[in-house]
């Protein structure tokens, strides 16, 4: 998965224009492909420095041109680079986030968490840069590094639990959220584990966890349906009804907020109504199935 991100943030990085390079995206397989374009995102930055162009262009040029279908995935990749360049500069990160989709915007913050913590082994000092930026924002980048918990310990669920548990008690939802977007989006081809994890987390954290699963199911199946179909449709009913069920409050409670004419710190809202609205799993033995298609490179992270 790493070597696939870098593919697409050189392929981006070295370009003449982006769009110029999704035919090379898109022959990466379905599996790795979204980290593919997430790489392309982080490679906007040093393509628009040398192009002389503005983070205005960034959602113009990427979100809705070179990758349309993954766009959580495109703000996180922005926010590696961002995090790169601004991460002693707060006021300078807002302002550029500030000027992107209201429903995104915060999105930046998480990929700048999880670049922290990826890049210093979950270490809990990774997480000291965050105090710079808003209470909100701050919150974010703690899912950002909950996230990177998981590609870091990868099946050593007590090393990320012990590193959550030296943060403040406050943090630690953000971290067992990322988690669980972790494990929900990079284990699609075992979409049971989820469930079998969750089991696992501490009980006032298990909603975090099932929150970030949500949104991972929900970034996978909009990055890719026909293939998220695919791997999900193996497995038993018990757990496909509740994958469904989990995606469907994800878009109901974006829809509802939407309406209501939320716009303030949006993505963050979105994840805690959408923790209040999630539903108990089913118990982990319904979710088992021996039918796990498994992509040959999915234990290489």
């Amino acid at each position: 998965m790493v070597r696939t991100f870098l593919l697409g943030y050189n392929a981006v990085a070295r370009s003449r224009h982006p769009q110029h390079v999704q035919p090379e995206l898109d022959r990466v397989e379905p599996y790795h492909r979204p980290f593919a374009y997430e790489g392309a995102c982080m490679g906007f930055g040093p393509w628009a420095v040398m192009a002389l162009k503005g983070y205005g262009s960034f959602e113009p040029l990427m979100v809705k041109g070179l990758a349309p279908r993954t766009v959580y995935q495109n703000y996180v990749g922005l926010g590696w680079w961002l995090g790169m360049w601004y991460s002693r500069r707060p006021a300078r990160l807002a302002q550029v986030a500030g000027q992107f989709d209201y429903r995104y915007r915060l999105l930046v913050y998480e990929g700048l968490g999880f670049r922290s913590g990826f890049l210093r082994g979950g270490a809990p000092d990774a997480t000291a840069p965050f105090l710079r930026h808003g209470p909100v924002a701050r919150h974010v980048c703690y899912q950002g590094y909950g996230r990177s918990l998981w590609f870091v310990f990868m099946d050593d669920l007590d090393g990320a639990h012990a590193a959550i548990t030296r943060l403040p008690e406050n943090v630690r939802g953000d971290c067992y959220s990322g988690l669980g977007l972790g494990c929900a989006f990079s284990r699609l081809d075992r979409p049971g584990l989820a469930v079998e994890t969750a089991a696992r987390i501490p009980d006032a954290y298990r909603p975090d966890f099932l929150q970030g699963a949500a949104f991972g199911w929900e970034a996978r199946r909009l990055a890719d349906p026909v293939y998220f179909l695919e791997l999900t449709g193996t497995q038993p009913e018990e757990l496909r009804a509740y994958i469904r069920g989990a995606v469907e409050t994800v878009h109901s409670v974006r829809d509802r907020l939407i309406d209501d004419g939320w716009r303030q710190y949006f993505y963050q809202m979105w994840r805690r109504e959408t923790r209040s609205a999630t539903c108990p799993p089913p118990e982990p033995a319904a979710t088992s199935s021996t039918q796990h298609p498994r992509h040959p490179d999915v234990e290489q992270r």
